[in-house]
Protein backbone atom coordinates (compact mmCIF):
# COMPACT_ATOMS: atom_id res chain seq x y z
CA UNK A 1 0.00 0.00 0.00
CA UNK A 2 1.05 3.47 0.13
CA UNK A 3 3.28 4.42 2.75
CA UNK A 4 1.99 7.24 5.31
CA UNK A 5 2.07 11.28 4.56
CA UNK A 6 5.24 10.67 6.84
CA UNK A 7 6.98 8.36 5.40
CA UNK A 8 6.27 9.89 1.99
CA UNK A 9 7.58 13.16 3.29
CA UNK A 10 10.55 11.27 4.79
CA UNK A 11 11.19 9.66 1.48
CA UNK A 12 11.32 12.85 -0.42
CA UNK A 13 13.26 15.37 2.00
CA UNK A 14 15.95 12.62 3.51
CA UNK A 15 17.28 12.43 -0.20
CA UNK A 16 17.44 15.84 -0.94
CA UNK A 17 19.19 16.95 2.04
CA UNK A 18 21.51 14.09 1.81
CA UNK A 19 22.22 15.28 -1.71
CA UNK A 20 22.40 19.11 -0.48
CA UNK A 21 24.88 18.72 2.15
CA UNK A 22 27.11 16.25 -0.06
CA UNK A 23 27.45 18.82 -2.63
CA UNK A 24 27.58 21.58 -0.29
CA UNK A 25 24.42 23.36 -2.16
CA UNK A 26 23.97 27.29 -0.84
CA UNK A 27 19.99 26.39 1.05
CA UNK A 28 18.24 29.23 0.71
CA UNK A 29 19.39 29.65 -3.43
CA UNK A 30 18.46 26.09 -3.77
CA UNK A 31 15.22 26.46 -2.54
CA UNK A 32 14.34 30.31 -3.80
CA UNK A 33 15.12 28.57 -7.50
CA UNK A 34 13.06 25.60 -6.51
CA UNK A 35 9.79 27.51 -5.08
CA UNK A 36 10.47 29.63 -8.40
CA UNK A 37 10.58 26.56 -10.61
CA UNK A 38 7.33 25.10 -8.77
CA UNK A 39 5.66 28.51 -9.20
CA UNK A 40 6.61 28.81 -12.87
CA UNK A 41 5.14 25.38 -13.70
CA UNK A 42 1.76 26.13 -11.59
CA UNK A 43 1.42 29.48 -13.95
CA UNK A 44 2.08 27.73 -17.06
CA UNK A 45 -0.35 24.55 -16.29
CA UNK A 46 2.92 22.46 -16.89
CA UNK A 47 5.61 20.61 -14.94
CA UNK A 48 8.31 22.57 -12.88
CA UNK A 49 11.60 22.95 -14.77
CA UNK A 50 13.98 22.26 -12.82
CA UNK A 51 16.94 22.62 -14.86
CA UNK A 52 18.08 26.14 -12.42
CA UNK A 53 17.97 23.98 -9.31
CA UNK A 54 20.01 21.08 -11.27
CA UNK A 55 22.53 23.76 -12.13
CA UNK A 56 23.55 23.70 -8.23
CA UNK A 57 24.12 19.61 -7.99
CA UNK A 58 27.82 18.83 -9.46
CA UNK A 59 26.18 15.01 -8.79
CA UNK A 60 23.67 15.86 -11.78
CA UNK A 61 22.41 12.07 -11.85
CA UNK A 62 21.96 12.23 -8.03
CA UNK A 63 19.85 15.11 -8.77
CA UNK A 64 18.05 14.00 -11.56
CA UNK A 65 17.16 10.70 -9.08
CA UNK A 66 15.51 13.16 -6.65
CA UNK A 67 13.94 15.47 -9.37
CA UNK A 68 12.22 12.12 -10.25
CA UNK A 69 10.70 11.46 -7.20
CA UNK A 70 10.27 14.97 -6.73
CA UNK A 71 7.90 14.82 -10.13
CA UNK A 72 5.95 12.23 -9.09
CA UNK A 73 4.97 14.25 -5.26
CA UNK A 74 3.83 17.40 -7.39
CA UNK A 75 1.88 15.16 -9.74
CA UNK A 76 -0.50 14.31 -7.01
CA UNK A 77 -0.37 17.94 -6.02
CA UNK A 78 -2.51 21.38 -6.70
CA UNK A 79 0.77 23.10 -7.65
CA UNK A 80 -0.41 26.97 -7.41
CA UNK A 81 -1.13 25.47 -3.77
CA UNK A 82 2.22 24.18 -3.34
CA UNK A 83 4.07 27.06 -4.70
CA UNK A 84 2.23 29.71 -2.53
CA UNK A 85 3.22 27.52 0.59
CA UNK A 86 6.86 27.36 -0.60
CA UNK A 87 6.76 31.44 -1.43
CA UNK A 88 5.42 31.57 2.05
CA UNK A 89 7.84 29.35 3.69
CA UNK A 90 11.10 29.77 1.93
CA UNK A 91 12.91 33.05 2.36
CA UNK A 92 14.48 34.71 -0.69
CA UNK A 93 16.84 37.21 1.60
CA UNK A 94 18.68 35.88 4.33
CA UNK A 95 21.36 38.17 6.21
CA UNK A 96 24.80 37.29 4.67
CA UNK A 97 28.18 37.98 5.65
CA UNK A 98 29.17 40.13 2.83
CA UNK A 99 25.43 41.83 2.75
CA UNK A 100 26.06 42.57 6.79
CA UNK A 101 29.54 44.26 5.92
CA UNK A 102 28.77 46.24 3.16
CA UNK A 103 26.39 47.76 5.19
CA UNK A 104 28.95 48.04 7.95
CA UNK A 105 31.25 49.53 5.68
CA UNK A 106 28.80 51.98 4.55
CA UNK A 107 28.14 53.01 8.29
CA UNK A 108 31.55 53.17 9.00
CA UNK A 109 31.61 56.25 6.43
CA UNK A 110 28.93 57.94 7.34
CA UNK A 111 26.04 56.40 5.08
CA UNK A 112 23.41 54.63 7.18
CA UNK A 113 20.81 53.98 3.87
CA UNK A 114 22.75 50.52 3.20
CA UNK A 115 21.92 49.54 6.64
CA UNK A 116 17.84 50.67 5.97
CA UNK A 117 17.58 49.14 3.12
CA UNK A 118 19.24 46.10 4.58
CA UNK A 119 16.85 46.02 7.23
CA UNK A 120 13.83 46.57 5.41
CA UNK A 121 14.96 43.64 3.42
CA UNK A 122 15.17 41.63 6.07
CA UNK A 123 11.61 42.14 7.69
CA UNK A 124 10.10 41.16 4.43
CA UNK A 125 12.68 38.20 3.84
CA UNK A 126 9.87 36.50 1.05
CA UNK A 127 9.00 39.20 -1.03
CA UNK A 128 11.23 39.76 -4.17
CA UNK A 129 12.52 43.18 -3.71
CA UNK A 130 13.71 43.15 -7.39
CA UNK A 131 15.68 46.36 -6.46
CA UNK A 132 18.03 44.05 -4.83
CA UNK A 133 17.77 40.72 -6.20
CA UNK A 134 21.80 40.58 -6.26
CA UNK A 135 21.00 40.06 -2.41
CA UNK A 136 19.59 37.04 -2.75
CA UNK A 137 22.37 35.60 -5.08
CA UNK A 138 25.80 34.27 -4.48
CA UNK A 139 27.95 36.33 -2.55
CA UNK A 140 30.76 38.32 -4.67
CA UNK A 141 34.19 36.92 -4.78
CA UNK A 142 35.48 39.38 -2.18
CA UNK A 143 33.16 38.26 0.37
CA UNK A 144 35.48 34.62 0.26
CA UNK A 145 37.97 37.00 2.41
CA UNK A 146 35.54 37.84 5.41
CA UNK A 147 36.53 36.33 8.71
CA UNK A 148 33.86 37.07 11.25
CA UNK A 149 34.05 35.87 15.12
CA UNK A 150 31.80 34.22 17.57
CA UNK A 151 31.06 37.54 19.05
CA UNK A 152 30.59 39.43 15.49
Amino acid sequence: GTPPAEGRFAALVNPLLQLMADNAVDYTIFFSRLTDAVAAGADAGAGADLEPVRDLVLDREAFDRWAALYARHLAGTDAAAAAALMQESNPRFVLRNHLGEMAIRAAKAGDFAPVRQLLAVLQTPFDPHAEHAEWAGFPPDWASSIEISCSS
